[in-house]
């Protein structure tokens, strides 16, 4: 990749989302929670989750291909 960043570069622009993520990591999944509350939800209100969904997906690959990146480079 031509823009590439370095290990620190890409450490630390994922450390403002590292303290969300460990929080989220160490809460249980409490399924029939959530399958209660989107059965709130209208048919729209989860076209639109589930489009944020995708776009967090998204988002979390990235930082998991850049952070392998970083690392590989750290360690080559």
């Amino acid at each position: 990749m031509e823009n590439q960043l370095g290990p620190e570069k890409t450490l630390e622009m994922i450390e403002q989302d590292l303290a969300t993520f460990e929080r989220l990591s160490k809460k249980e999944f409490n399924a029939e929670l959530v399958k209660s509350e989107l059965e709130k939800l209208s048919k729209e209100e989860l076209v639109e989750l589930q489009m944020n969904m995708f776009v967090q997906y998204h988002q979390m690959a990235k930082i998991i291909v850049e952070l392998a990146e970083a690392l590989r480079e750290a360690l080559g």
